[in-house]
């Protein structure tokens, strides 16, 4: 035995070289189709990689937005203005809230600030104190900073209160 074959030849002796190159053969990868495969699946996974990155990072960034809800703080006066404004974080599940108070129909102050477990945010319109007479109108949001700055005091309301002062200040002197 001069040539060895492959296994097949060598068992039966009935294949001959001719169907073992056409195995070899077609056992060869191509190398244009492996290389464009290659090429086409480095693609995918590339676009594949890409796609998810920006879902990743997109799904981060909203819940981050939506985890950090804030609203105002303050309490406004007549003439002052907001004293001790402050911006406050929102925990989950409460809201922001904004109180009006009113003197008849006379605005007298206002409450803005986050809503939390022990005092949540409870809508209240038109609702009365005996005792002193005020109206308290409370509304609830929970957009970031939703809770606006309280209504600036009428320029009478301004002029009235400025008068007062100096009336005070001229008294005592």
């Amino acid at each position: 035995m001069g040539k060895e074959g492959p296994p097949e030849a060598r068992k039966g002796g009935t294949i001959g070289n001719i169907n073992s190159k056409k195995v070899t053969q077609l056992s060869e990868p191509d190398p244009r189709k492996s290389a464009l495969s290659a090429a086409a699946f480095a693609t995918i996974i590339r676009t594949l990689t890409m796609k998810g990155l920006l879902l990743l990072t997109l799904s981060s960034l909203l819940c981050w937005v939506s985890a950090d809800i804030r609203c105002h703080s303050c309490y406004k006066v007549p003439v002052l203005g907001c004293v001790d404004r402050q911006s406050c974080r929102l925990e989950p599940g409460q809201q922001c809230l904004t109180t009006n108070v009113y003197l008849g129909k006379m605005w007298v102050f206002s409450n803005l600030r986050c809503g939390t477990p022990e005092e949540p945010c409870r809508e209240a319109f038109n609702q009365t104190s005996h005792k002193l007479g005020l109206t308290y109108n409370t509304t609830c949001c929970n957009k970031d900073n939703c809770n606006s700055l309280a209504p600036r005091p009428t320029p009478a309301l301004a002029l009235v209160l400025t008068s007062l002062a100096g009336l005070g200040l001229w008294l005592l002197h």
